[in-house]
């Protein structure tokens, strides 16, 4: 099994998508002048942000870690100023062992400071924070703290231990409200995310398009534009959404989220149809094939529902229904 076999699992389109929306600056720096401690996030130098490129990276983290690593200066207390390297990891289900990865991956990124710095007996090495972004329906369950990993040992033993602790973000127990967060495009991002599509998609979705029509970097413009078509696809599934979809053009915008809120209305009301069916035919016949069930569920149209529930009424038997 390879390193990475062993290491990670394969990401979700959702994870690839953060991925790409991460892989802009501002992207990260809302990210941290939104969700991070206000009492040193001021000290960052955020016009020093830089990706750490594949050129930098080990084989051996390229191969484990699939996420993003960034630097940018922090300015020290006592003057001058050091590298901190933001190690991103986004996670779109709970990994209970997640520090353990983590460890992996700062260790193998101190490594290859070293031996691409050259550093010698003395030399400090740079601050690294793991930071994972939790983007899952379900709440964030995983120790973030190594140390409670470990069985229970005595206190001069546990000193020993290796240590980590990582910041997490768990997006849909995030305070998004916060009157400072108006601005911040990557919170309104996170609103869209965790809304009720019914409700709130349409006024949000104004909202991040009177973000985009502030924002003056093109390229981060077309970053937003195209996560928000990603969170279309996913919010939305079938509909038609045409790939040169502009956030700007609002008004035609709103007719076409309108028609998605109705085809998703419609698709609930279908989806609602079919288990009631199924739990009515499995009442009257009993266990129901797999054949049967899938044929059933395969019906798209509501009408043809409704005319099947009449006949689960009247049929004597599940032949009855000719559904195979």
């Amino acid at each position: 099994m390879t390193p990475r076999a062993q290491g990670r699992k394969d990401s979700t389109p959702h994870d690839r998508g953060y991925k790409r929306l991460f892989s802009h600056p501002r992207a990260v720096e809302g990210l941290l002048r939104g969700f991070l401690p206000e009492d040193w996030t001021g000290r960052l130098d955020f016009s020093t942000l830089e990706k750490v490129g594949n050129s930098f990276v080990s084989d051996d983290l390229r191969e484990r870690h699939g996420d993003l690593i960034w630097r940018l200066r922090f300015n020290g207390e006592k003057g001058g100023w050091f590298y901190l390297y933001l190690l991103l990891e986004f996670q779109s289900t709970s990994d209970p062992f997640m520090a353990v990865r983590l460890l992996t991956y700062v260790s193998l990124l101190l490594e290859e400071i070293i031996r691409r710095q050259k550093l010698k007996p003395g030399d400090r090495l740079p601050a690294v924070l793991p930071l994972v972004l939790h983007n899952g329906k379900r709440p964030w369950r995983a120790p973030h703290d190594l140390a409670s990993l470990f069985v229970e040992v005595p206190p001069s033993l546990r000193h020993y231990l290796p240590r980590l602790r990582y910041l997490l973000l768990d997006e849909g127990r995030l305070d998004l409200d916060r009157p400072e967060l108006a601005g911040n495009p990557i919170a309104a991002l996170f609103q869209l995310e965790v809304s009720n599509p019914s409700e709130d998609f349409l006024p949000l979705t104004r909202k991040l398009a009177d973000l985009l029509s502030r924002e003056k970097d093109p390229e981060f413009r077309r970053t937003l534009n195209n996560w928000f078509i990603s969170l279309v696809h996913r919010t939305f599934p079938g509909a038609i959404i045409s790939e040169t979809m502009d956030l700007l053009e609002v008004p035609m915008l709103e007719e076409t989220v309108q028609d998605w809120k109705r085809q998703l209305l419609k698709e609930g009301r279908r989806e609602g149809q079919i288990e009631i069916l199924l739990q009515q035919m499995t009442l009257r016949f009993g266990r129901l094939p797999k054949k049967v069930r899938q044929r059933v569920e395969a019906i798209a149209s509501t009408r043809e529902l409704q005319g099947l529930g009449r006949k689960v009424v009247l049929a004597k038997s599940l032949q009855d229904l000719e559904l195979g």
